[in-house]
């Protein structure tokens, strides 16, 4: 039996017996001493290092794409080993720090992503309820006369009064990603550093020697914490895609009033036209970079919003020329990404079949003219998928995995499904 299947027994062996030139010697913080055979086997280096089995030495790094599951512990005591006690160990250790950091930052994360889900969803609501009453149904008369501007400063102000919770809810939601990307700083700039060192071919003493935060490239490995940090943006593309529908919507019932107003439509952050190409350039990124970094859920998600603007924004442009150029491009890409939103789906995530049946609601929608109207159930259905479902991880507790897109997942929480 190898010494490392029965270390209570090399711990029992009196220290003189121990041959230091064979079997080194490694004393922790805390007191207690071991051969490095003993406590290598304990802490598993063999998870970093590659070892030869014909020599019993190290030859190389190991990229391991498992989550540490704790911080390396003295065998007897379960004090945490320190760095600066023995360097043995290092890698081990700022591989299990980085893993905790990331824990933490994909739970604390999530749950904020979750709290924020829900008041976007609570803004929806009464949006949708307070819509129809933003534009009166007939033009407001005075003395029996038709009160154009009357009429379009009831419409502004309405809008105004409605706009307060959207705002509020878009700042909470970029303050979330502030908080979430100086959080996420010092884990990103030390697991890229590490996995920097591991993709180029030098000597391992050459390795360490180079290592350092500041000398991380393009990593070989995706990065495990961009659920969260992608989620965010997603989150911030929601609310304004909410914010849009819900203001050209507006301005097609307007345009269709046909108002003979000289008092213009007034919205909040400036028009809806030209906060609809801003929308567009910012959703295809986001859509891009989930991805590159293997996340088929937010990319869908974030193709149905988009598909969703496309159309509102040819509604409102049915009956004018300046923009219906753009409407028109924006409808041909939509199709296109909800082509690559179908392929997506063969990956397994949560709740592919509800984005299958939104991408064909939402490609039917794409496929009629800009002034055929579009069904509140063909609206709902595709609503219905982005917002089915809050769930994520939920906890830390237990044991990590990794899904097979490479993110961490733990098998305590049975919703972790529905973020991948």
């Amino acid at each position: 039996m190898k010494p490392e299947e029965q270390p209570d027994m090399i711990m029992m062996l009196p220290y003189a017996d121990v041959d230091l030139n064979d079997s080194p010697i490694v004393v922790l913080s805390c007191g207690h001493f071991f051969t490095t055979e003993t406590l290598d086997g304990l802490v598993g280096l063999k998870d970093v290092y590659s070892l030869d089995a014909s020599t019993g030495l190290f030859t190389g790094l190991i990229e391991n794409a498992e989550l540490s599951a704790s911080i390396p512990q003295c065998p007897n005591c379960r004090e945490p080993i320190k760095q600066y006690v023995t360097q043995r160990y290092n890698r081990l250790i700022n591989r299990a720090v980085i893993d905790e950091m990331s824990k933490r930052f994909i739970v604390n994360g999530q749950q904020e992503l979750q709290q924020l889900q829900g008041q976007l969803e609570d803004v929806r609501k009464e949006l949708e309820a307070s819509q129809k009453g933003v534009v009166p149904a007939e033009i407001v008369r005075l003395r029996g006369e038709a009160a154009h501007e009357f009429t379009m400063q009831s419409i502004n102000d309405e809008i105004r009064n409605r706009s307060g919770d959207t705002i509020k809810l878009l700042n909470a939601v970029k303050a979330f990603q502030r908080r979430m990307d100086i959080r996420h700083q010092p884990t990103y700039k030390l697991h890229q550093a590490t996995l920097h060192s591991i993709s180029r071919d030098d000597s391992l003493n050459a390795e360490f020697a180079k290592l350092t935060i500041d000398s991380s490239e393009t990593s070989t490995k995706r990065d495990r914490d961009q659920r969260i940090t992608l989620g965010g943006r997603l989150l911030e593309i929601k609310v304004r895609c909410l914010v849009l529908e819900d203001n050209l919507e507006i301005m097609r019932v307007v345009v269709r009033k046909n108002l003979l107003s000289k008092l213009p439509l007034s919205f909040s952050g400036g028009s809806p036209l030209v906060k609809t190409h801003q929308f567009m350039k910012d959703t295809e990124k986001l859509i891009g970079d989930c991805i590159r970094e293997s996340l088929p859920k937010l990319a869908v998600e974030a193709i149905l919003h988009y598909a969703q603007i496309a159309q509102s924004f040819g509604s409102a442009q049915s009956g004018q020329d300046n923009n219906r150029a753009k409407a028109i491009d924006y409808r041909k890409l939509a199709r296109i990404l909800l082509t690559t939103a179908d392929k997506l789906c063969e990956h397994p995530f949560g709740g592919r079949d509800n984005f299958r049946q939104a991408i064909t609601a939402a490609s039917e929608m794409l496929s009629k003219e800009f002034y055929e109207a579009v069904s509140k159930e063909e609206l709902e259905s595709i609503k219905q998928a982005m917002v089915s479902g809050r769930g994520g991880i939920a906890t830390h507790s237990g044991h990590w995995y990794k899904c097979v897109n490479g993110h961490p997942v733990s098998y305590c929480s049975s919703l972790s499904q529905s973020m991948f």
